[in-house]
C-alpha cells in the first residue's frame, strides 16, 4: 500500500487562507506533473523532505526577480512522489488542486494533481511510477478519484510531465489497466508480495497461544464475505471489537491482487473454525464469492505449499464449510469447487513486501511493537530523532528493529522501562521532557499528546484559522481541540485523552475522514458504499440497501432478508452492529436519525464498520 508522509511530518507551512472552492475529483480523475528544470532527483531520501518544503516555498513565496510567477495560498499539488517511491501529502485529498491550469474547464476542480519530484533531464525511476500507480488506486478507493489519468500537457500548453508522458499514454499509472489509457501487457510471472503485521498496522493481540507447526494436519480456505476493498485492519477491528477475540481470527489473509498478509502467523492458534484452530492453518480470501482472481489463487496455493513444508507433511486441503461441526457457506461456491478440485494455480515466487500497506500508518508488528493506540509509529520515530538519536531513524511509519531499538534508547534516556513499547508511561515521560505544559484550567492532556502535537493535529484536519503551533495551552487551542473532537465523533470537552487519540488516529490512519455531523450526505453515502462493496456514487437506493443488508449479515450475523427495502429491522441490525464495533451506546429502536448517522460516521472514520 502507498506510504504517505503527512504535512506535519514534512513540516508544511499552514495555508495562507482556507480553500472554499468546490472539489469534485470523481467527475474527472488525475493529472500527472513533474517539476521540470533540469535535474531534481535527490540521492538521499532524507533530503526529499526539504525538497518538498522548497516546492511549497516557491509556490507561496516566488522570488522577487520573478513577478510573473503565480502566487498560491499553499503548495499547488495534492500529492508529490519522490524517486524513492514515497508519497508526500500536499493539499491532500479534500482540497482543490491549483496546479492543472485553467485552459481546460474543470481541470483543477475535477482532478487531483500528482507531481513526480523529478526534473526534465532526470531518468524515470520505477519506484516513482509504482508509487504513483498505488496512490491513484488509493485515491480512487478512498477519496472518490475518477477514472481519467492525463498528463499536464493534455490539459494545458506545457511540456509537463516530460519523460512521464509516455507512461501516461501507455496506461502505466492506471491501477487496473482500464479506462481511456491503453492497458499494460499482462505480466504473468510478476511475483507475489507478503506483508508482516507491522506493515499492515496490526493491533497487539490481547493474548497468544502457540502451537508447533508439527501439530498441523490441515489447511482451511475461508472468505471474508465482505467488500473486496476491506483492509486487514478493518477485519481485525471487527474480530477484536465486535466478537471479543484476542486478535484477527485467521493465520493469513489474501486479497484480490494476490497480496499475502500475516494474521496470527504459522505457530499461533487461530479462531477461524471451532474445533480445528490448533490443527488447521486458516487462510481468508478478502472478498465475496466470485471475487477470487488467478493471482489470489496463486497466493493461497503458495501458502498451502509453505504450510506443508513447515509441518513436514502434506496437509489436508479443506474449506470452512467442509470441516466437521461447521455449518456455513464459507468460502462460497467458487473457492469451494477450487479446493475440491485440487487447488490448482500458477506457481509464482513470493517476495517480502516493502513499506506499510493497508492505510494504517504503522502498527504493532509480530512482536507487539508500534503501540499505535498511544502514538503512531511515524510520531515515535520523530520523537526518537528529536531527542538526538544517531543515526536518525527513517520516518516512514513502518515498525522494525531500528525503530524498536530507537524507542528503547528513548525510554532509557527518559527513565522508564525500556521494553520498546510506547505506552502511556513512555508518552507521559516524553511529554514532560518535551516541556509541553497544560496551561490554565488543566487543559492539554500531555500524558497522551503534547500540546504542540495537538495544535498540529487540529490544523491538519483543516481548522481555520490555523492554530499557532507553539506548545502553549490557551483558549484558542482549547476551542480547536473541541472542534476536532466534534469532527471525529468524541465528547467535545477540550481534553485530549485516549478516546480522542484513538478517534483521531482512526481518521488519519485508515478512516473515511468524515465530519461527524449526523447528516447522511453524499460524502457519508460514498464512504458507506465503499465499506459495503457497492458502487460509490453518492446516491442511496435499493442496491445500496442490499449491500448494507449483506454486510450486516456477514459481519454481524443479522439474518436480514436481502430485499433492498430499508426498514426498522435493517436499522436495528445496524444499530446493534455499531454498538458492538464502537461502543456507540445507541438505543436499538430501529429509528434512522442523526444519532445513528453520527455513530455510522464515527465507525467509518475509525475503520470499524
Amino acid at each position: 500500500m502507498v506510504q504517505i508522509v503527512r504535512r506535519e511530518e514534512w513540516h508544511a507551512r499552514p495555508r495562507k487562507k482556507p480553500e472554499t472552492a468546490s472539489f469534485t475529483p470523481w467527475l474527472g480523475g488525475f493529472v500527472i506533473h513533474h517539476l521540470g528544470g533540469g535535474l531534481k532527483l535527490q540521492s538521499r531520501h532524507d533530503d526529499c523532505y526539504a525538497h518538498v518544503r522548497d516546492v511549497q516555498r516557491s509556490h507561496m513565496d516566488p522570488p522577487l526577480w520573478r513577478p510573473d510567477l503565480e502566487v498560491y495560498d499553499d503548495i499547488s499539488y495534492n500529492y508529490l512522489v519522490c524517486n524513492h517511491g514515497i508519497v508526500f501529502e500536499g493539499r491532500g485529498p479534500m482540497v482543490r488542486s491549483a496546479a492543472n491550469d485553467t485552459e481546460t474547464p474543470g481541470a483543477n476542480q475535477n482532478h487531483f494533481a500528482i507531481c513526480a519530484m523529478m526534473g526534465s533531464d532526470d531518468p524515470v525511476h520505477g519506484e516513482m511510477v509504482s508509487a504513483i500507480r498505488e496512490l491513484i488506486a488509493w485515491l480512487q478507493a478512498r477519496h472518490d478519484g475518477g477514472p481519467t489519468i492525463r498528463g499536464h500537457l493534455d490539459v494545458a500548453s506545457t511540456d509537463c510531465p516530460g519523460k512521464l508522458q509516455p507512461y501516461v499514454r501507455r496506461g502505466d499509472f492506471h491501477p487496473t489497466g482500464t479506462g481511456e489509457e491503453t492497458p499494460l501487457p499482462p505480466k504473468p510471472n510478476q511475483p507475489l508480495f507478503a506483508y508482516t503485521r507491522a506493515q499492515w498496522g496490526a493491533r497487539p493481540p490481547t493474548e497468544v497461544t502457540r502451537v508447533p507447526m508439527s501439530s498441523r494436519t490441515g489447511f482451511t480456505v475461508h472468505y471474508s464475505a465482505g467488500a473486496a476493498g476491506q483492509t486487514v485492519r478493518q477485519i481485525q477491528n471487527y474480530h477484536m471489537d465486535s466478537r471479543g477475540w484476542s486478535d484477527i481470527g485467521y493465520n493469513f489473509l489474501v486479497d484480490r491482487d494476490g497480496r499475502i498478509y500475516e494474521g496470527r502467523g504459522w505457530d499461533v492458534v487461530g479462531a477461524h473454525a471451532t474445533g480445528h484452530n490448533s490443527t488447521h492453518i486458516g487462510v481468508c480470501f478478502i472478498g465475496q464469492d466470485g471475487d477470487a482472481t488467478p493471482r489470489a489463487l496463486s497466493a493461497i496455493r503458495a501458502l498451502y505449499e509453505a504450510a506443508g513444508s513447515g509441518a513436514g507433511r502434506t496437509l489436508d486441503r479443506t474449506w470452512h464449510g467442509g470441516l466437521s461441526g461447521q455449518s456455513t457457506q464459507c468460502p462460497g461456491a467458487g473457492l469451494r469447487a477450487w479446493v475440491q478440485g485440487g487447488m490448482s494455480a500458477t506457481t509464482l515466487p513470493v517476495h517480502g513486501g516493502t513499506g506499510s500497506i493497508g492505510g494504517s500508518g504503522g502498527g504493532s508488528g509480530g512482536g507487539g511493537g508500534g503501540m499505535t493506540s498511544v502514538r503512531p509509529v511515524a510520531a515515535q520515530q520523530q520523537a526518537v530523532n528529536g531527542l538526538g538519536h544517531t543515526p536518525a531513524l527513517v520516518v516512514d511509519g513502518a515498525w522494525g528493529p531500528n525503530t524498536a531499538a530507537g524507542v528503547r534508547w528513548l525510554q532509557t534516556r527518559l527513565g522508564v522501562g525500556a521494553d520498546g513499547l510506547w505506552g502511556p508511561a513512555t508518552e507521559a515521560a516524553y511529554a514532560g521532557n518535551a516541556g509541553g505544559g497544560t496551561g490554565g484550567g488543566g487543559g492539554g492532556m500531555t500524558s497522551v499528546r503534547p500540546v504542540a502535537a495537538q495544535q498540529q493535529a487540529v490544523n491538519g484536519l483543516g481548522h481555520t484559522p490555523a492554530l499557532v503551533v507553539d506548545g502553549a495551552w490557551g483558549p484558542n487551542t482549547a476551542a480547536g481541540v473541541r472542534w476536532l473532537q466534534a469532527r471525529v465523533g468524541v465528547g467535545a470537552d477540550g481534553l485530549w485523552g485516549p478516546a480522542t487519540e484513538a478517534a483521531y488516529a482512526g481518521v488519519v490512519d485508515n478512516g473515511a475522514g468524515l465530519t461527524v455531523d449526523g447528516s447522511f450526505g453524499p460524502a457519508t453515502i460514498r464512504a458507506t458504499q465503499r465499506a459495503i462493496g457497492v458502487t460509490a456514487d453518492g446516491a442511496w437506493g435499493p442496491n445500496s440497501v442490499r449491500g448494507l443488508q449483506r454486510h450486516l449479515n456477514a459481519w454481524s450475523g443479522a439474518g436480514l432478508v436481502v430485499d433492498g427495502a430499508a426498514g426498522p429491522g435493517t436499522y436495528r441490525a445496524l444499530q446493534t452492529h455499531l454498538n458492538r464495533m464502537t461502543g456507540a451506546g445507541l438505543t436499538v429502536d430501529g429509528a434512522w436519525g442523526p444519532a445513528t448517522i453520527r455513530a455510522l460516521q464515527t465507525a467509518l472514520n475509525r475503520g470499524q464498520f
